[in-house]
């Protein structure tokens, strides 16, 4: 760089300052390339299930995504230090374990800045620090650019001094490819100052090897964007005009064309320096800008990477991607296309113009940005060379420019109508009913029906529904509750995200939750000066009303309570509107349940470490007019995780409180609990839906929720939690056996997928850097037989957190089982995304002393609850010697990238020995393979035997090269296990694209759904002399058969050790004897097409001792 060093100290302080708007000056630029209004934020998971996903693809003409070329200048000069000395520091903060006995340090995050002196180190948190130069505050500009632009454009990283790594630097990046985004960002950060500043010589071979030469298409825009601190050095490229008479395909003068003589060229490049350097860069920006390139596009680089010389031979590439000539008629002006690039230019810490370096450096960035001149909104609106301008000055002067050039791409989703896959029964002596959803894509909502089991019903009928009425709208931040009403005045439109314009002040009450409420009058819409898109959710044909309840997608619906009108007291599901409903039972015969509240966990986190970012900030996206029916607004995950329902035990004449524990699924990172109704369970006053005679009812409907913020390491929390009584006494010498007390009722909730450290930065799915579970206290009570007392942990306070070892991916919903039958929960199994099988041991009473064992590792993701049955170990005649079996299935279907994974997917069997203290990791070999043999429209397994001294399990594989996959718990009945897989089906019409005309493809998706059972003792066929699900009359007993669409089922009372689920707590006991293989009652179960479905059970012989109508049992000797 051609500077005196005195000429670099002066303009240190300058630049410094003006670097505190270098962010907002090319995030100002960026704001208004952007083609398209999509949200900057991203959505990590497939935006709609991938079930739904049939879409009508419309591109209008200019839909393609801009280029945009960064050069960068990366002299010397960007190595120098910021003035005064600050640092950027990573940090790592210690974690102690819950037990306050030592702790772990986390990896260091990301960096952090504005540190003045380089912090010391403590015993709570460590840093790791560097000085902040010049280049990193670029480098932290374009990073933020490309995290919030990478769905919106083509970037094409080029230092001033890259002239090595062509594969690396001459080329756009398709940056909405994780791969690709993550390559952009890599190259940003390894950004380094090794050079002079090369600007004049560098641009043509820019110009021609990348603007030019890499067009997709001949409607799109180009654009270059050059950074520099300071003046250029006067080296030059070769010409590209063949100045002899000679004929040399090499040269096409496209930028030479004017000069007569190489002479004549050489006194404008390399001579006159004062009188000439300013208008150096001009002279090839203005060419770039006003003369055609279509005809001076290579198949390959013109230029070598320094400029020095031109490559031999070069080869005319004459038509774009979507084969159509460069110059075709443009349809929407009858026009042939032309391609030409516009720059702009950006001076970082030139000073005044009069400095002895701003006198040339100045006027060459500002002759050279087209238009020319420095932007100023008045006298020079056009201009394009920014001279540290604000970043509002420079989104009004792009807004004119970008409206002409913006295109829009549309996804626009085919409404379809589907069941959802989730069933509940309310189960009462004198009869049965099935509660099932529908759910609609069009205003994206749902409708519950209920159905008399004992009756024949039709799938497409909804003979009873629940009613929504009495509505009442609760919200809650995680620590206070809010009921909705006219008169509410705590929060506000930051609240909500909801923009300003100075007349809608109230609008986060009157018109957001309004609206959300089901209450949002048109007087008012009409009357108020709101900014957001209110959209009207009318009635559907053969669908009904759609305004009453969100869409229902993979959440479940779960019954609880005793009788009341001869059905389950509750009826509780959530939807993608970001609700929890809470329905009661009513005496209406055609609305047997009526909506009391709904419960919205507003403060729970999203896509932040530090809290910026939560559900709230997402609910205002619900009520645009085209919801979910394009990319631009896309369908939102608000809540759908999964939910538990537990009543407490009666006995002792106790009053039973009903409590409910829900993750937030795809919607956010982290879990909550709260009442449902019953009594609350020491002083007996009714809580929640119990108790809305009360003024202040809503007060005690929150119990808790995780943390947000720099305390919230969950990721993801898309599986089902649990909810089961555990011992927790840390004192010497506690009982392992006593249930009188030190007994709390536990959530376990599974630490979820896709946490990092920068996960506002994130755009992909990241492996969760470990795989935990938290085991958080519900309600603050010891709830012993002899205690029922308010001491010990307080409700919402971590009793444990168990990491397990070497993990990584995030673990997935967890079950939790009682070994010995005294209601207390012994140990848990899950799985996580890495594939691993966990046993995480909780049968000592201290949770110091709890322990995760890894049992076996399959060869894909374990996205589900596994399956559990206890049975007598193999070879040991005492009772007490226990082994379970823990089967699951592997895949996933969360992801985008998921509906065309073809990897082929298994269902195992492992057993684990309970009385070993030593637990060694199961390898896949020492497991037996079972086969499926087709047999006409059915499948069947084989029935190899299982030999217990060399077999420690079993699998068989799913059919491969078709994607069939288990995202499911699967069911168990005595020994039938059953799951169900999921198969996506892709139709596409193959139409060549081109984004320079207006084109319409169409794609839909389907599922198929497999339902298979098998032998859980050897992963065998179920014969008919077994326990089977009876899935087809017609089929052979204990074959697997396939459904199109999707397709759920449930049974009730169906596996007595696995405590965790919806139900009814029993009472704390001593321990129980070992259960058999038999049923005292018949099954209850049933699909969601609202029928009966038939479970074949051996019935216990009549025997002295009562057992619970339910109970099925099982042993194997």
């Amino acid at each position: 760089m051609n500077q005196q060093p005195e000429a670099i100290h002066n303009q240190q302080t300058r630049k410094e300052q003006l670097y505190q708007t270098l962010r907002c000056t090319i995030l100002g630029i960026l704001s208004l390339l952007s083609y398209s209004s999509v949200s900057a934020s991203a959505n990590i998971f497939a935006n709609i299930p991938l079930h739904l996903q049939s879409k009508s693809i419309t591109t209008s003409s200019y839909s393609v995504k801009p280029n945009i070329t960064f050069y960068i200048d990366d002299s010397g000069s960007m190595s120098m230090n910021i003035v005064p000395i600050t640092y950027k520091c990573r940090v790592s903060k210690w974690v102690p374990n819950p037990d306050g006995k030592g702790g772990y340090w986390p990896p260091f995050a990301g960096y952090e800045y504005g540190f003045n002196v380089k912090p010391k180190n403590t015993s709570e948190v460590r840093y790791s620090c560097d000085t902040y130069r010049r280049i990193d505050s670029v480098k932290e500009v374009l990073t933020d650019i490309i995290n919030n632009y990478h769905d919106d454009m083509y970037f094409a990283f080029r230092p001033m001094c890259g002239t090595g790594d062509q594969k690396k630097f001459n080329k756009f990046y398709d940056t909405s490819d994780p791969e690709n985004y993550q390559n952009m960002l890599d190259n940003i950060k390894k950004l380094e100052t090794p050079c002079d500043t090369p600007t004049t010589r560098q641009f043509p071979v820019i110009a021609r090897n990348l603007v030019i030469n890499k067009l997709k298409y001949r409607c799109q825009k180009s654009y270059i964007i050059l950074l520099s601190d300071g003046e250029a050095d006067n080296t030059y490229s070769v010409s590209d005009k063949n100045y002899n008479n000679s004929k040399d395909s090499r040269y096409d003068a496209y930028f030479d064309r004017d000069y007569s003589s190489e002479n004549e060229r050489l006194n404008f490049l390399a001579r006159n320096h004062n009188i000439n350097k300013p208008l150096r860069l001009k002279y090839y920006t203005d060419r770039l800008n006003n003369s055609n390139f279509g005809n001076y596009i290579y198949t390959k680089d013109y230029y070598n990477s320094s400029g020095r010389s031109i490559n031999a031979s070069p080869v005319r590439r004459k038509t774009d991607e979507a084969g159509q000539p460069w110059d075709e008629v443009d349809p929407k002006t009858g026009k042939r296309f032309i391609q030409t690039a516009q720059t702009f230019t950006i001076g970082v810490g030139l000073g005044q113009r009069n400095t002895n370096e701003a006198k040339i450096a100045i006027p060459y960035l500002e002759n050279g940005a087209t238009p020319s001149g420095e932007f100023n909104e008045k006298t020079n609106p056009k201009g394009r060379f920014f001279n540290a301008n604000s970043r509002d000055e420079i989104i009004n002067a792009f807004d004119k420019i970008f409206k002409t050039i913006k295109g829009e791409m549309t996804a626009s989703t085919i409404q379809t109508t589907t069941t959802a896959p989730t069933i509940a029964i309310s189960n009462t002596s004198i009869g049965n009913l099935s509660i099932t959803a529908k759910v609609e894509t069009g205003a994206w909502s749902s409708r519950i029906c209920i159905s008399d089991l004992d009756k024949k019903n039709n799938n497409d009928t909804c003979p009873m529904q629940p009613s929504f009425d009495n509505r009442q709208l609760l919200l809650n931040d995680g620590k206070n509750t809010y009921l909705f009403d006219g008169n509410l005045n705590s929060l506000n439109n930051s609240t909500f995200k909801i923009s300003n314009n100075n007349k809608n002040r109230l609008e986060w009450r009157d018109g957001l939750l309004a609206w959300l409420n089901r209450s949002l009058t048109d007087s008012t819409l009409k009357n108020n000066d709101f900014v957001l898109d209110y959209r009207t959710r009318r009635p559907l044909k053969d669908f009904g009303n759609t305004r009453d309840i969100g869409d229902i997608i993979d959440n479940p619906i779960l019954t609880a309570g005793n009788i009341e009108n001869n059905r389950q007291q509750y009826l509780i599901t959530s939807a993608n509107d970001g609700m929890v409903y809470v329905f009661r039972s009513s005496n209406s015969s055609n609305y047997p349940y009526d909506l009391k509240f709904n419960y919205m966990p507003m403060g729970i986190e999203r896509q932040s470490n530090n809290g910026s970012d939560l559900i709230a900030h997402y609910y205002k996206d619900l009520t645009s007019k085209k919801y979910g029916s394009n990319d631009s607004t896309p369908h939102r995950y608000l809540l759908n995780g999964g939910m538990v329902v537990q009543q407490t035990d009666g006995s002792n004449n106790r009053p039973q409180q009903i409590f409910m524990v829900s993750t937030l699924g795809q919607a956010g990172r982290g879990a909550f609990g709260i009442n449902i109704g019953g009594h609350d369970v020491i002083t007996g006053r009714p809580l929640a839906a119990e108790n809305m005679n009360s003024s202040n009812w809503y007060q005690d409907v929150f119990l808790f929720q995780t943390p947000s913020g720099k305390d919230n390491q969950f990721g993801y929390t898309v599986g089902t939690p649990a909810i089961a009584r555990v011992r927790v006494n840390k004192a010497a010498n506690a009982s392992d056996t006593s249930i009188t007390d030190h007994i709390r009722q536990a959530a376990f909730i599974s630490n979820g997928y896709n946490y990092s450290s920068t996960l506002a930065q994130d755009i992909s799915a990241k492996p969760s850097p470990e795989s935990a579970l938290y085991i958080y206290d519900i309600l603050g009570i010891d709830v012993g037989t002899k205690a029922y007392t308010r001491t010990g942990p307080k409700k919402g306070e971590l009793i444990a957190k168990l990491t397990a070892p070497n993990s990584k991916g995030g673990l997935s919903s967890p079950t939790v089982i009682d070994i010995d039958g005294d209601g207390i929960a012994d140990i848990v199994y899950a799985g996580d995304y890495g594939g691993n099988l966990y046993r995480f041991d909780l049968r000592s009473p201290n949770p110091a002393n709890w322990k995760v064992h890894k049992i076996f590792t399959a060869d894909a993701p374990i996205t589900s609850a596994p399956g559990v049955v206890l049975i007598q170990t193999p070879g040991q005649n005492h009772s007490t010697s226990q082994t379970a079996i823990i089967t699951f299935g592997t895949g996933s279907d969360i992801y985008q990238s998921d509906l065309n994974n073809k990897q082929q997917q298994s269902v195992y069997g492992i057993y684990d020995n309970l009385n070993q203290t030593q637990v060694e990791e199961i390898n896949k070999n020492n497991l037996l393979k079972q086969e499926f043999i087709q047999k006409e429209r059915y499948r069947l397994l084989s029935n190899y035997p299982l030999n217990p001294k060399v077999h420690r399990g079993w699998y068989f594989l799913l059919q491969n090269n078709t994607g069939e996959r288990v995202v499911t718990k699967p069911v168990i009945v005595s020994y039938a296990g059953a799951v169900l897989s999921r198969t996506y089906n892709v139709k596409k019409e193959n139409k060549l694209p081109d984004p320079c005309k207006v084109t319409t493809t169409t794609q839909r998706t389907s599922v198929s759904t497999g339902k298979i059972q098998y032998n859980i003792r050897n992963g065998g066929a179920l014969q008919i002399s077994d326990p089977n699900f009876v899935f087809d009359e017609h089929a052979p007993a204990g074959a697997s058969v396939n459904k199109e669409g999707p397709f759920g089922f449930i049974v009730l009372g169906y596996n007595a050790i696995d405590i965790g689920g919806s139900a009814t707590q029993k009472p704390l006991s001593e321990k129980t004897p070992f259960p058999e293989s038999c049923s005292r009652a018949a099954v209850v179960a049933a699909t969601t097409d609202g029928e009966k479905l038939t479970v074949n059970v051996p019935r216990c012989p009549i025997s002295i001792k009562q057992l619970s109508w339910r109970e099925i049992r099982t042993s194997y000797h």
